[in-house]
């Protein structure tokens, strides 16, 4: 369902895109684009948020195989030059190095309370949010953009009325996806975390069903969340997400 337009091939990161799990953030460098971030008093009908918003896919060209196909295929980076080859990449060639960084990541430590886990099949990204979210009664989100279009321009977009949909439960698993000759998406159990579907409508009239995860606990987010949001340390803040990205909850 959520997979369907994505085609084989060669992955293309299209817009690099840094979740709140980056380690990148200092007081100069924000880890993603500062306009999908606001807060949460805005999140109501009517609003209007960062006239820099848009909405891209982020990653293409990449499909899921299957878990029989990738259990056969090591995922570690001291087996790198074993990957390169099944997966017929080239060493020394961009794909290469973002595979390298692909598996660096997924093999990288949790943060403090954080369950991360590096789904490289459909099934074990629902077995994840299974375990984590304990039911199997689940529901996926994605951001879209309404009718044939693929992308949504950079512009005003405003909350549509009744334009604000809260998913149930207090906890959620992202999922965000990494660049990969096949789907990889590194998935994380989130608390304190409520996810919404939220319809924006944009001066064009392009209308983008977009999800927004929001924390009530950022105490322990760095200062240039802050300083770019011009609020207070321990402020609850919002972010959307961009296309691609998967947000399992409870159904009820």
């Amino acid at each position: 369902m959520v997979f369907t337009d994505i085609k084989g091939g060669r992955p293309r990161v299209n817009r690099p895109y840094y979740p709140l799990y980056y380690s990148v953030a200092s007081e100069i460098q924000f880890p993603s684009d500062p306009a999908l971030f606001f807060l949460k008093k805005d999140l109501h009908p009517g609003s209007e948020m960062n006239p820099g918003l848009s909405f891209v896919s982020t990653i293409s060209g990449a499909a899921f195989l299957s878990r029989a196909e990738v259990d056969t295929i090591p995922f570690s980076s001291d087996k790198l030059s074993e990957i390169l080859h099944r997966l017929n990449v080239l060493p020394g060639s961009e794909l290469a190095k973002e595979v390298n960084k692909t598996l660096s990541d997924c093999e990288a430590a949790a943060s403090e309370g954080e369950h991360k886990f590096c789904a490289t099949s459909l099934e074990s990204m629902v077995d994840f949010a299974t375990s984590k979210l304990e039911t199997h009664d689940l529901q996926v989100s994605a951001t879209t953009v309404r009718g044939n279009q693929e992308t949504a321009p950079k512009q005003r977009y405003k909350v549509a009325p009744s334009g604000v949909q809260k998913a149930p439960g207090a906890k959620l698993v992202a999922c965000h996806p990494e660049a990969y000759p096949h789907a990889v998406y590194y998935c994380h159990l989130t608390r304190a975390t409520k996810a919404f579907v939220v319809t924006l409508v944009g001066e064009d009239g392009t209308t983008v069903e977009a999800v927004a995860a929001c924390h009530s606990d950022t105490s322990k987010w760095r200062s240039v969340f802050f300083k770019v949001l011009g609020v207070k340390p321990g402020t609850p803040i919002c972010h959307f997400l961009p296309q691609d990205h998967l947000v399992w909850s409870p159904v009820h």
